[in-house]
């Protein structure tokens, strides 16, 4: 149920996902909300299911008291599916702290992991560079930031084929005498993990998009700020070439010979062509999608889910990777228990008071299918050496391709089969006209973080 859209977006997506890539879905939410939003699609034929969960996480909500007062929500649901194996993988457009609070209390932390982290695909020259963490964790600590950097490497190792990621801090310059006291701890750490990370130095906000490493990672606070920044100048810098070649006939046909090129540059730009940002560092496979997703970013956050078996050869990785930060610099393993998880998580997500109680509601199970499932949160929660099995960037990222060079926003997925996700790679997707009203036409809702 989570999205400024949902869950009539979300639905949408899910409908998309299970017509043209095959996928199993499975909606979890109000089941009666979500019924009467499938009666304006053809369904017949495709895989989906629903799953009735009574309560939504607003963005409103603390992720920890959500946990103790919210047992029936839709994030909840989906991670107690993918605990019981009905599906491969969650994907959830709703309040991300929650998302992460239910992943790290259900399903816990890969051993090592402290903080988990969302890793998001940015735009770089031809390529990509990967940047966490984007909002998860606002306060770190330097040996967090290192953790980071070996979840973000193991990443990129098997979704770009990059050998070698080249790593960074983000830092106000690339003197190492610049940053806080954060980053040059962290750096420190870093530098005396050159054998399995290699850490090429600080990176400043302007050479995000300018290649200068593979990876980068900050606190979530600074890379949500920066990731935000660059989405909301990419709508202007759009908004302002469509006007100036539509302000005259010359323009027009200017456009005309250019709009190929404008179209690439539009896709490159466009959020919701890359759908979900994985949330590493839980034992699981969990993506994040971004809270004003649209269908098609819903559509896509599915496609990135359905590839879950790159996630588990990524958390081995992860766990190899964690090892190898120096014992001096290494947490302290935490004690066991619920008590120990609340005030983990407390730590580092905000409070906000108690909402109202819910009554606890029962989860209707999904239909089994055979072929590829996943499951949609959809009330109104507003947010490395390659193995035998390689998967293609391209197979993770619709409309663009990652070389050799790299890419990365919440539903659960299931996946039995193969879909065929490389004939999708450039097609813009079918339009549903069966709706009255699409979600575009819909006033917009404000932004969430």
């Amino acid at each position: 149920m989570g999205g400024d859209f949902a869950p009539r977006a979300t639905v949408e997506g899910a409908v998309m996902a299970a017509r043209e890539l095959g996928l199993e879905v499975v909606l979890v939410g109000d089941q009666e909300k979500i019924e009467r939003e499938l009666k304006d699609y053809d369904t017949a034929g495709l895989k989906l299911s629903v799953a009735h969960a009574s309560q939504v996480v607003e963005m409103g909500d603390s992720p920890v008291e959500s946990l103790l007062t919210k047992p029936d929500s839709s994030i909840h649901r989906c991670f107690d599916l993918y605990k019981a194996g009905q599906v491969d993988a969650v994907v959830s457009a709703g309040n991300s702290g929650a998302v992460m609070a239910a992943g790290m209390a259900i399903l816990g932390t890969l051993p090592g992991v402290e903080r988990p982290a969302i890793a998001s695909a940015v735009p770089s020259g031809d390529s990509f560079v990967l940047l966490l963490d984007a909002g998860a964790n606002v306060e770190v600590k330097p040996h967090h930031l290192a953790q980071f950097a070996a979840m973000g490497s193991a990443y990129w190792r098997y979704v770009a084929n990059v050998t070698n990621p080249r790593v960074g801090i983000l830092s106000n310059g690339e003197e190492d005498s610049k940053g806080t006291e954060l980053t040059r701890a962290a750096a420190a750490i870093l530098r005396q993990m050159d054998r399995h990370i290699n850490y090429v130095g600080y990176v400043e906000g302007r050479d995000i998009n300018h290649f200068k490493a593979d990876v980068i990672v900050t606190d979530g606070f600074t890379g949500n700020v920066a990731l935000k920044t660059m989405e909301g100048f990419a709508e202007f810098a759009v908004a302002n070439v469509r006007a100036l070649f539509g302000d005259s006939i010359r323009g027009r046909i200017a456009y005309l010979l250019i709009r190929r090129q404008f179209a690439k540059m539009r896709r490159a730009l466009d959020k919701s062509e890359y759908g979900g940002a994985p949330l590493l560092g839980i034992s699981g496979v969990a993506f994040v999608a971004h809270g004003s997703s649209n269908a098609r970013a819903i559509r896509n956050a599915l496609r990135v889910a359905a590839n879950e078996s790159v996630v588990k050869q990524v958390n081995q990785e992860i766990m190899r990777l964690i090892q190898e930060i120096p014992s001096d610099f290494r947490a302290k393993a935490p004690a066991k228990g619920f008590k120990s998880l609340f005030s983990r998580m407390r730590e580092r997500l905000h409070r906000h008071p108690r909402s109202d109680g819910h009554k606890t509601g029962e989860l209707t199970p999904p239909h089994a299918h055979e072929p590829t499932t996943v499951a949609s949160a959809t009330g109104n929660d507003p947010a490395h050496s390659p193995q035998n099995q390689q998967h293609s960037a391209s197979e993770l990222f619709d409309s663009q391709s990652l070389n050799h060079k790299g890419q990365g926003q919440t539903v659960s997925s299931k996946a039995h089969g193969k879909s065929q996700l490389d004939d999708q790679m450039h097609s813009p997707g079918k339009d549903i006209t069966e709706r009255k009203e699409k979600p575009e036409q819909r006033e917009r809702a404000p932004e969430r973080s």
